[in-house]
This record gives structure tokens, sequence and C-alpha cells, in this order.
């Protein structure tokens, strides 16, 4: 809060503009994170076929399947959890940046571009005939066209389908992950216009590091190299 203030009273930035400039300022912060976590989740899915065929010899025994990935993994210099850091680490600050945006005062009746008030749903309309729709319409007068939430929701797809699955993903997982942004886009509909402002710039940030980040050539993996034999020597006479 104490940064939006100062980029408002220092730089004369309205409150929705220092709103994205603070994005990007925590984007960057994180960029070397995320960009490392991009870097491992390629390596590890260039490995698909060697993790294919432990996963094929030792399938009926799942600890030792999971011990040779590990050894794999160990072997080329990767650490999995590398990959999930980035998101562990933006957790907090995500729930921080949510708190003060829904307690700040400064941002009632604030507006921006075609925003009214970054504080409440940027609703530019309503569209009748459908306030009988749960949670989204409003009885009687229809459903409210909020246009931030549905960049937000568009921008998570468009995050979604550049961004591959992660390794080992079952199928189970990688269908909820696909839904994830329809689910976020209901969610958040009719959250304050700061939150889905801030969240629509930061997936567009990443959508762009994603990019950026996968033009980068990736080492190729060599295949595991089999151990070789030990080599006995015969046994030296003594000499007398």
């Amino acid at each position: 809060m104490l940064g939006m203030n100062w980029l408002h009273q220092t730089i004369k930035l309205s409150y929705g503009w220092a709103i994205v400039a603070i994005t990007v300022i925590i984007k960057l912060i994180f960029w070397p994170f995320t960009a490392a976590s991009t870097r491992t989740s390629k390596r590890m899915q260039a490995m698909q076929p060697q993790i294919a065929a432990i996963k094929e010899k030792y399938k009926d025994d799942p600890l030792k399947q999971q011990k040779k990935t590990m050894e794999l993994y160990s072997q080329h210099g990767i650490k999995p959890m590398a990959s999930c850091l980035p998101m562990l680490l933006q957790v907090p600050v995500f729930f921080g940046f949510f708190q003060m945006i829904r307690t700040a005062i400064e941002l009632r009746g604030a507006p921006w571009l075609w925003v009214a008030d970054l504080s409440k749903a940027d609703t530019l309309f309503m569209i009748p005939g459908l306030g009988w729709i749960p949670y989204l319409g409003v009885p009687g007068q229809g459903i409210p066209f909020n246009l931030l939430p549905l960049l937000m929701g568009a921008t998570m797809f468009w995050q979604a389908r550049i961004t591959p699955p992660a390794p080992g993903m079952d199928p189970t997982q990688q269908a909820i992950m696909k839904y994830l942004p329809l689910i976020f886009l209901v969610g958040l509909y009719k959250f304050s216009a700061g939150m889905t402002l801030y969240w629509t710039v930061n997936n567009l940030l990443t959508i762009l590091q994603t990019k950026l980040t996968r033009t980068q050539p990736v080492k190729p993996v060599p295949p595991a190299s089999p151990a070789k034999a030990a080599v006995l020597t015969p046994p030296q006479k003594k000499r007398k």
C-alpha cells in the first residue's frame, strides 16, 4: 500500500496505473526464479522418453521406479522442486496484494480508463434475461458485463495453452488444470476491478516471459550410459 501511494503521490500515477506498475515490479523481482523454473520444466519435458522407459521397466515396483527417476534427475543436475519454488514464493505476495486491494480506502471511487471505481467490479452494462444464472446473475436485472474478469479469463486460457503440462501429471490433473481458468473466471467475476487488473497484467507478463524463455535453446539430454562392469585383475604372485 505504501508503494502504491508513493507512486500515486510522487510520480502522479493514477491508482490504476500504480497497480500496473507494482505488478511489473513484482514480476521483475520474481523473474529469475520463474525463468529458472521454466528451464527446469523444459529439461524435464525433454527427459520424458527416459522417464517412460523407467516406468515401463519398473511398473510393478513404484518405489524402485521413483528411486530410479530421482537418480536420473540427479545425474543430469535437475531439481524437480525448483519448478514449484516460484509459485510457492508468490503465494504470500498474492494474498498480501489481494488483502491490500480489498481493504484499500484509496481505491474507492478511483477511476482507470473505462473503470469508474477500482474498488468495485467494472460493470459496463447489464445483459438482460440472464438474471437466473446462479452467482453471476442479478434477479430482475440480468447478468453484468464485466470486461476485466473476461480479459483475465482469456489471458489465463492463453497462459494455460502455451504452458506445457508438468512431467508426470496424470490425465485427471491435466483436466483440472485445463478448466482451472474457467473456475477462476467465475469465482472472480464480481471481484473488484483493482484485483482483476492486477491478475490480468500478471498473466500477460507471465505469457511474455514464457514465450521469451521458450525461444531459448535447451541443452539436449544425453541418454543414460549403462553401468560398466568392474574389470577383475588376476591376483599378482608374491615375490620371494
